[in-house]
């Protein structure tokens, strides 16, 4: 049996997708950055498109994922700037030790 080099491609891809998809949800578990999480959902969803791409999904639905992966980045990074203007701050414990002192602050009589 003769293996094509355009046989090798596809499980390639498909790998190399499986692997960007799991990279990127983890680092957007796993990271306290904001900014890194919001790196992180973006990775994943490329991978998954990617992916999308390599099980040869139509070229209608590649494009609406490449839209709602970009829409997911937009509102991340929407996410960010509110983060900064309010907290002054990206790094999850920080907000969290923030929202901790409003809510003392607010319970104190």
């Amino acid at each position: 049996m003769i293996v094509t080099p355009s046989g090798l491609i596809e499980p390639l891809l498909a790998g190399s997708a499986v692997a960007l998809v799991i990279i990127g949800a983890t680092a957007a578990l796993v990271l306290a950055n904001v900014i890194k999480r919001v790196a992180g959902l973006a990775i994943a969803g490329f991978g998954a498109v990617v992916a999308l791409a390599a099980l040869g999904a139509p070229d209608g639905a590649l494009v609406a994922a490449v839209v709602i992966v970009l829409a997911q980045v937009l509102v991340g990074v929407a996410l960010v700037v509110r983060l900064q203007e309010r907290y002054g701050a990206v790094e999850a414990p920080e907000i969290d030790a923030a929202d901790l002192d409003d809510q003392l602050r607010d319970e104190a009589p």
